[in-house]
């Protein structure tokens, strides 16, 4: 059996329910044979480098294969957050990349394309120092909190102040990139931080004694969902490689809901990040498989999702209203990857 053909039933191999929370897909029909004179297609794909369902993703690809058996010249480039992706994207320098759900009103006020979404986070956390007599949200005003601009450290921050009856003007918010939270609070420059995974997780294992003040899990009605983007150039110029790019992240999508163990040990290889920490993303990342995704696209639930995420968004003053999902959320190319899966 040669490479192609392993690939090729990796890739329709059944998706199974794991510990992710993803469905349990319908049994995938025998994938047809890859065209013998398939044209090479260049795509420049960005993504956050140490998040597992970024980095995770372009890893699986790289083990798998798949940018070849999808023919595809892909330019990878690392980032550490999805606003410079997206800033990445109107200069011309990128076509694709993943944002988490912080940065979903970016494309949802017209600068990008949703081409598939990706997980629903649970890994967002507001951290306070030890000694700083921080409990409750309350407990914060006035003090100076950590957050990066344009994130979902942003979006649980202005969850948690709404929910205590406070405003954003109630704390002194620093804005910092993702790493330079961690940095300032592990230095104790900073009373507060509003991060991700698994940034969480290297705050607390470096000050284990941190009060974790608010979680997602304080707010189930909110739905993070992090998703893979386009630029609106590239849906437009680009959009036979965009659908070439879906097909490999289907193939590692269910990849990942079948293997967690496998997705975890490939992002730790590949980022350098600890596997427990990678790990750790993992239990907090709700995936599901490709069929699910399809399927959700088809009966409105992920314009639904995406809508109900905006909400938060006018909440917390990042958008005036919510944007009707089909306006910048693609499905018709993921129903074509899916389609032509081979």
């Amino acid at each position: 059996m040669n490479r192609r053909t392993v690939l090729g039933a990796l890739a329709a191999a059944a998706a199974v329910a794991t510990s992710s929370g993803a469905l349990a897909a319908s049994p995938r029909t025998a994938p047809p044979s890859a065209p013998a004179d398939l044209e090479e297609l260049s795509l420049n794909v960005g993504y956050i480098d140490t998040s597992i369902n970024g980095v995770g993703v372009i890893a699986i690809a790289n083990e798998l294969e798949l940018w070849d058996k999808y023919a595809l010249d892909v330019n990878l480039v690392p980032f550490t957050n999805g606003p410079t992706q997206i800033q990445a994207m109107q200069s011309g320098d990128i076509d694709v990349g993943y944002i988490g759900g912080g940065a979903v009103w970016l494309p949802a006020t017209g600068q990008a394309t949703v081409i598939v979404p990706s997980e629903a986070s649970i890994g967002e956390k507001i951290i306070a120092q030890p000694d700083s007599d921080v409990e409750t949200m309350e407990d914060l005003a006035g003090r100076t909190v950590g957050v990066p601009e344009g994130g979902s450290g942003e979006m649980i921050l202005g969850l948690a102040l709404d929910s205590a009856g406070m405003g954003p003007d109630d704390v002194e918010r620093t804005f910092l990139d993702p790493p330079s939270v961690v940095t300032a609070f592990v230095s104790g420059r900073i009373d507060a931080a509003a991060i991700w995974s698994p940034l969480t997780d290297q705050i607390l294992e470096s000050v284990p004694d941190a009060i974790v003040v608010a979680e997602n899990s304080d707010y189930p009605e909110t739905y993070f969902l992090g998703a893979w983007v386009a630029s609106n150039d590239a849906v437009t110029d680009k959009s036979d490689a965009i659908v070439r790019f879906l097909m490999a992240y289907a193939d590692a999508n269910d990849h990942r809901v079948e293997n967690p163990d496998s997705v975890i040990e490939l992002t730790a290889a590949e980022s350098g990040v600890p596997e427990d920490q990678v790990a750790g993303q993992a239990s907090v990342s709700l995936w599901e498989d490709s069929d699910t995704i399809l399927g959700h696209n088809g009966d409105g639930t992920t314009f639904a999702r995406f809508e109900s995420l905006q909400e938060v968004f006018v909440t917390i003053g990042r958008m005036d209203e919510v944007t009707p999902a089909e306006d910048f959320v693609n499905t018709d190319l993921f129903a074509d990857a899916m389609n032509q899966r081979w």
